[in-house]
């Protein structure tokens, strides 16, 4: 199992934009931000992979410069910032008003199908890359080019063995679903107390286990549900005597394997895959060619081996022990996100996890 690096990579640290004039980078982004359409390179990363991606990022453009006296125009989301300028892509008229290349984690502001029709090759263009056999195998190639992997976050169980107390360990994401975990199960979420609803959560986890399971299911699912709290306080709190985590806790891979209190803990990859968030990139057909500096670093060794220390597995099959012996990925599938509304959908998943969720918690408020 590769092991993660330093935890100091999940402090947040500011907004950096690249490329500006004498190479020096401006440590500012407004909420106006830059005009989309003037960049060459547009991104966003989950906190953990922020400064490592900036740093090798600084060096690609700075190369680049170096032996082409030509300038790259990038911007990296490292501060707080996530919907913006992403959740205003979609509304851009044509491509002009469009960065170059985008990166990002698999969400559905990028999923629009006007927008992904600019960055999507012609047919005889498309060039599927060297890819992990686990991956292949999970479905994470885009068959139409357009959002090209090049790493996953794997959602994995981390479970306190103390706090079995007999019970068989969860080995599938249906075993999550008997009533035998009643109260016993945590995942990523965030409010600033407890009289206010939540105003960050795993939305992702609540759309899959709804269409594998459907509404019982996710019914079933919140009932075993005791709370959701942010993935590091999970991870540290794991496998003490905490009131506020139970006998599983759903995680990044990254987070299930910081957990100080080993001894106690372990890491479970579902039999029947951890659920996978892809990360790729997408770039303008015309501008892959001008681009290629950018596209050989996000797919490339170096950063590839970053993506492995720090549990985010690359899908280069180059990369060494980028996934546990025998693992396996599993996700909703290019078809499903092409032929529904993944907004709509995910918001009707949490609206029936919280009403249920809810429901049961003034229920026993009440009792």
């Amino acid at each position: 199992m590769s092991t993660p690096s330093n935890p100091a990579l999940l402090a947040p640290v500011p907004s950096m934009r690249l490329g500006a004039p004498g190479g020096q980078p401006l440590t500012q982004f407004t909420p106006a931000g830059p005009d989309p359409g003037r960049l060459d390179f547009l991104g966003r990363l989950p906190i953990p992979l922020r400064r490592p991606f900036k740093a090798g990022l600084d060096r690609a453009v700075a190369a680049h410069r170096t032996r082409t006296g030509f300038q790259l125009d990038c911007c990296f989301l490292s501060g707080a910032e996530w919907y913006h300028p992403f959740d205003g892509l979609a509304g851009v008229p044509d491509a002009d008003g469009l960065p170059e290349m985008l990166v990002t984690t698999f969400y559905h502001d990028i999923l629009d199908p006007a927008l992904l029709a600019h960055y999507t090759p012609d047919a005889g263009q498309r060039r599927q890359p060297p890819c992990h056999p686990v991956c292949l195998s999970g479905g994470l190639l885009d068959p139409l080019g357009a959002f090209r992997t090049f790493a996953v976050i794997p959602f994995v169980f981390l479970v306190d063995e103390r706090r079995l107390k007999g019970r068989p360990m969860p080995r599938v994401w249906s075993d999550l679903l008997d009533p035998m975990w009643a109260d016993d199960i945590v995942f990523g979420g965030w409010r600033p107390n407890e009289r206010v609803p939540y105003q960050d959560y795993n939305s992702y986890l609540l759309r899959c286990l709804a269409l594998e399971f459907g509404p019982a299911g996710l019914d079933a699912f919140a009932a075993n549900v005791r709370h959701l709290q942010h993935n590091i306080r999970t991870a540290t709190q794991a496998g003490s005597n905490s009131a506020s985590v139970g006998a599983i806790a759903i995680l990044p891979w990254l987070q299930a394997a910081l957990c100080p209190r080993r001894e106690r803990t372990r890491v479970i990859w579902p039999e029947d895959g951890a659920l996978a968030m892809p990360i790729g990139y997408l770039v303008k057909p015309q501008a892959e060619s001008r681009l290629a500096p950018l596209i050989e670093y996000v797919t490339g060794l170096e950063w590839g081996a970053v993506l492995s220390r720090n549990c985010y597995p690359p899908i280069n099959p180059s990369v060494p022990n980028a996934y546990p012996p025998g693992a396996r990925l599993k996700w909703p599938g290019w078809d499903d996100c092409r032929t529904h509304d993944l907004a709509a959908e995910t918001e009707q998943a949490t609206r029936l996890f919280f009403d249920a969720w809810y429901r049961r918690h003034e229920v026993r408020a009440c009792s």
